[in-house]
């Protein structure tokens, strides 16, 4: 229901209506291809399987719990972009262990339910949380053909 608001939005608030479409078509392909990367990530590398419970079910322990915490309380203080630092911060110090790992796929999985509105408000784009999870990708050493190649 909110992306069928959200699509009336764009389009209504939009002289030129094709490109307010296209434009909310595009960032709805850039939240649905976050949500089924950061399932694909989990699945494969971590081996764990979401179901209608979420990826919190399937992460269980494995989440650094800290890190967690932190992330969490910084997304609903509607810090972002320090929630993201802090997350690369973890990444670089601590290295990619399987704990920061499930954090790091939590948090995009999280993030990307916000809205554009939400996104935009912070400073922030679907392309951008793209590129984020494309940069964790990448610190963990992992190598997803067809995806983030241009890096």
């Amino acid at each position: 229901m909110v992306y069928l608001i959200e699509m009336v939005r764009a389009w209504k608030g939009s002289d030129d209506r094709q490109g307010g479409f296209r434009m909310f078509m595009q960032q709805d392909w850039l939240m649905r291809q976050i949500e089924m990367m950061t399932a694909a990530i989990a699945r494969l590398l971590l081996g764990k399987e979401p179901d209608e419970s979420g990826m919190d079910a399937a992460f269980g322990q494995e989440r650094s719990d800290e890190l967690d915490r932190k992330l969490i309380a910084l997304l609903h203080d509607g810090r972002l972009g320090e929630a993201e630092d802090l997350l690369f911060f973890q990444l670089d110090e601590m290295g990619a262990d399987r704990g920061i790992l499930a954090a790091a796929i939590d948090f995009y999985q999280r993030v990307n339910e916000l809205t554009d509105d939400e996104l935009e408000a912070q400073g922030f784009s679907r392309s951008e949380l793209w590129e984020g999870l494309g940069e964790v990708v990448e610190r963990c050493g992992l190598s997803i053909p067809g995806f983030w190649d241009e890096r």
